[in-house]
């Protein structure tokens, strides 16, 4: 029996690339959208993926990248105008009558959150679910781990781990827990059409927790420090 073609977009993505390669174990034939060839691009091809590049915001390489696909793992691109990527990708998801779309969101998305961007990102939700042909699985993972290594430099030269989390508590999964939940519904996704699954890691932990592992691993006492948002994200950006 040949198994569907199944595409993952932003496949050199976090959890876009453990999913193609997760996908290629289980026997499924991938298609990988990318931007660019790069080494990321070629390590997928050489695992078996095809390659197809393209943008996430061109109807018409969109419309490319479905051809003769069944079913998908969608990771919108992070971004100003993902409310139009969202629009662009139902498009084409429902003129190449895709079975079902895998699809990554977040815990947060609400339509009343102070954030413009969380606000159209729970917009985008809605016109997933208003395909009308297309199944969707949304997969709502919070605080990714990396999140907690972007500061990395500052952790390992400085021994701080500066964050804007306050006392709060996450459960962080890895890119490939992800990645994995993501593979098994689209393998066998009859059971968990129309429902949201939230990936988290073994167990929940506070920022000072955090700071007590990254102290194990880089060797020296590292120790948490809440910061504002707004100094947070100035140094984020200058970190580019």
């Amino acid at each position: 029996m040949t198994k569907p073609k199944i595409l993952v977009t932003s496949a050199a993505g976090r959890t876009g690339a453990p999913a193609v390669l997760q996908l290629l174990e289980r026997g499924f034939p991938v298609r990988a959208l990318v931007r660019q060839r790069d080494a990321r691009a070629e390590a997928l091809q050489k695992a078996g993926a095809e390659i197809v590049f393209g943008d996430q915001f061109d109807l018409r390489d969109l419309r490319k990248a479905m051809h003769g696909v069944q079913r998908a793992y969608h990771c919108p691109p992070f971004a100003a105008n993902l409310l139009h990527n969202a629009a662009l990708f139902a498009i084409a998801a429902e003129e190449s009558k895709l079975e079902v779309v895998a699809l990554m969101s977040g815990w947060n998305p609400h339509p009343t959150h102070p954030s413009v961007v969380t606000r159209e990102h729970w917009l985008a939700n809605q016109i997933y679910r208003w395909m009308p042909s297309v199944d969707v699985i949304h997969i709502n993972p919070g605080l990714f781990a990396f999140v907690y290594l972007l500061g990395l430099p500052v952790i390992v030269h400085m021994g701080m781990f500066v964050a804007p989390f306050g006392d709060g508590r996450n459960a962080p999964p890895s890119n490939e827990d992800i990645a994995r939940v993501a593979a098994a519904v689209l393998t066998d996704p009859a059971p968990h059409l129309g429902k949201c699954y939230r990936p988290t890691g073994p167990k929940l932990l506070a920022p000072a927790d955090i700071a007590g592992i990254l102290s194990k691993i880089v060797g020296r006492r590292v120790k948490y420090r809440n910061v504002p948002i707004k100094m947070f994200a100035k140094a984020a950006t200058a970190q580019g």
